[in-house]
């Protein structure tokens, strides 16, 4: 049976609301996104309580202005946004 990939929208607070820093990726777990986000250069706290983490998002749910255009597929596994580690 294959595994199925779902789509994550991760979000990490900065000190103020217009620093937060917003990741895209579609992996096969939470675990394997993280895994993926790390393996991309982006260093996540250890204490991930403090991330909003939105699972099985969605392109309509995304901001259609910025996020959508500069966004990679969704789809398949790897860090859509920002682009980088897609198709891993």
């Amino acid at each position: 049976m294959a595994e199925i990939l779902t789509a994550y929208w991760i979000v990490e607070p900065g000190k103020f609301a217009l620093f937060s820093r917003s990741y895209g990726v579609t992996a096969f777990s939470l675990e394997d996104a993280f895994r993926i986000m790390e393996e991309a250069g982006y260093g996540l706290p250890e204490d991930r309580s403090c991330l909003s983490i939105v699972e099985g998002v969605k392109i309509s749910d995304l901001d259609q202005k910025h996020v959508v255009p500069n966004s990679g597929p969704i789809v398949v596994r790897g860090m859509w946004f920002p682009i980088s580690k897609v198709g891993v």
